[in-house]
């Protein structure tokens, strides 16, 4: 298939369609404004002008977390994440001082996947913690 690639984050309405279709929880359109213009670096990829995947990048200069890799179900095992990640890795080296941490969660299944990247497994000895805030007190 063909793709096209573009650096930006996702728009509101791009956003909210890739999370539906993977069922990932519901958040606010003005959460997803805030997000999107605290990002770093944002890739879309298109296939027929419309989205099929994204990836972003939040971070400070020392510290980077690859947020919201998202490729549309019918989309995945296509090489959409691949390219995603191509693009935030390439965004990276190409900004990044000598040393900076890049951190992501990884869904349950795509370790293999991240680890093709170079990622690695948060170590027994150094794990990490997250906490999730939940105003409306669903799980």
């Amino acid at each position: 298939m063909k793709y096209k690639t573009e650096d930006r984050p996702p728009n509101v309405r791009e956003y909210q369609q890739l999370r539906t279709t993977t069922g990932w929880d519901p958040v606010t359109d003005q959460a997803v404004e805030q997000a999107m213009r605290n990002t770093e670096f944002g890739v879309c990829i298109l296939h027929e002008n419309e989205i099929v995947g994204t990836g972003r990048i939040i971070g400070d200069g020392i510290y980077y977390y690859i947020q919201d890799v998202i490729v549309m179900p019918e989309f995945q095992g296509q090489g959409v994440g691949k390219l995603i990640m191509d693009e935030l890795g390439k965004w990276l080296n190409e900004r990044t001082d000598t040393y900076a941490f890049v951190g992501l969660m990884a869904a349950k299944g795509t370790t293999e996947f991240y680890q093709g990247f170079d990622f690695q497994k948060r170590p027994e000895e150094g794990p990490g913690m997250f906490k999730i805030v939940n105003k409306d007190g669903a799980n």
